[in-house]
């Protein structure tokens, strides 16, 4: 009997790895997890692994590409079902999924603080590549959806919203670890450091959508 598996037993056996990595991420830091650990609570042999992924950040990478693509897929699917006709509903339904990243999408989040410093640097590039390539589709898709049914935006800017909103959470989410050094509490008190981070998320990134949007339409509407 042969122990082929075909493309779709492959990519299953894939994302079983990479779901019992995101599983030990929602218990560890990432330094404390090792490939053998993933391996063992995959219940794959250490080698097996490898023939899927390279290296340990690149299975992380896979979650957070993987991820982040299903967000804004199922994202897309709420603004066609609930369509936005204001700038003001569409800032307000930002906000309201700015806190829902955070606070339901922790381990995502997460992912995306380490992407440049850690993940990229010793992920493979061609599987980079491909997950960047389907998470820029459902980002452009999303960025259809908004600009059609907000007249005046443009589907570069409405995509760009969610590029800006991540870039936010990562950078802040850097900042509130600055009273610590790895993961211990230094002895010298840092109080502008101890921030509420989806306070900080949600009020940042407002400012940015009152500049932003107000810019865009009336750009656009100058235009037309």
């Amino acid at each position: 009997m042969s122990n082929t598996l075909s493309t779709a037993q492959k990519d299953t056996k894939a994302q079983h790895i990479a779901t019992a990595a995101g599983e030990l991420f929602t218990q560890q830091a990432f330094a404390d997890i090792s490939v053998a650990d993933i391996a063992q609570h995959a219940g794959v042999a250490k080698g097996t692994l490898f023939n899927y992924y390279h290296t340990k950040e690149n299975i992380f990478m896979t979650l957070l590409l993987n991820g982040y693509q299903r967000y804004f897929v199922t994202l897309n699917a709420t603004f066609r079902d609930d369509p936005v006709h204001t700038a003001q509903q569409l800032k307000e339904r930002l906000l309201a999924e700015t806190s829902h990243l955070v606070t339901d999408h922790a381990t995502l989040v997460r992912l995306n603080a380490l992407r440049g410093p850690v993940l990229e640097p010793h992920a493979d590039r061609e599987q980079t590549l491909a997950g960047r390539q389907a998470l820029y589709a459902a980002n452009l898709a999303l960025g259809q959806t908004l600009a059609t049914q907000l007249p005046g935006l443009s589907v570069t800017a409405a995509s760009h919203l969610f590029v800006s909103q991540s870039a936010i959470i990562s950078g802040l989410m850097n900042l509130t670890g600055l009273d610590r050094f790895n993961r211990t509490a230094l002895e010298t008190d840092f109080p502008a450091f101890q921030i509420n981070l989806e306070t900080e998320a949600r009020q940042t990134f407002g400012y940015y959508l009152d500049g932003i949007l107000q810019e865009e339409l009336h750009a656009n509407s100058k235009r037309s």
